[in-house]
């Protein structure tokens, strides 16, 4: 498989595992030593720490569904690529409220010595936060 696969892989293992809450597989979407930058919580530093803020963050939500909106793999340099991708972000709370975010995912990656692919730094870009109408039926996602 070819880089630009590896990165909508990448890309679509992340989603997935935001979705399914899936802590190993999305740990598993980073480098060791990588950086991800997101709203409110500045710079997480090193796959430990970044997997220890999506498992405080992501239980917060009933469901939390990322849809890649279009993305443009920009730098493709051997095993390292640079993209980016436009997310719009559903959010159901456990309050009832329910919310999306729009924003831009600005992301580096790099092949690990096992051959994986994974993130080296994942920047967020907010572009929009608001409530949307969640009268419809939320349903859970079939296990793998």
């Amino acid at each position: 498989m070819g880089i630009d696969a590896d990165v909508h892989n990448l890309v679509g293992r992340y989603c997935d595992a935001v979705l399914r809450v899936d802590v190993e597989e999305f740990s598993d979407t980073w480098a060791d030593d990588a950086r991800w930058l997101i709203p409110g919580d500045g710079v997480i530093e090193g796959r430990d720490a970044i997997t220890a803020t999506f498992e405080k963050i992501r239980p917060t939500y009933r469901q939390c569904v990322q849809q890649v909106l279009n993305g443009t793999i920009s730098y493709v340099d051997g095993d390292n690529a640079s993209a980016r991708w436009q997310i719009r972000e559903l959010q159901w709370r456990e309050d009832g409220t329910v919310s999306e975010l729009i924003g831009v995912y600005h992301d580096v990656m790099a092949r690990a010595l096992d051959g994986v692919l994974r993130f080296t730094q994942r920047d967020f870009e907010l572009i929009y936060s608001g409530a949307i109408d969640g009268s419809g039926r939320l349903r859970s996602p079939r296990s793998l």
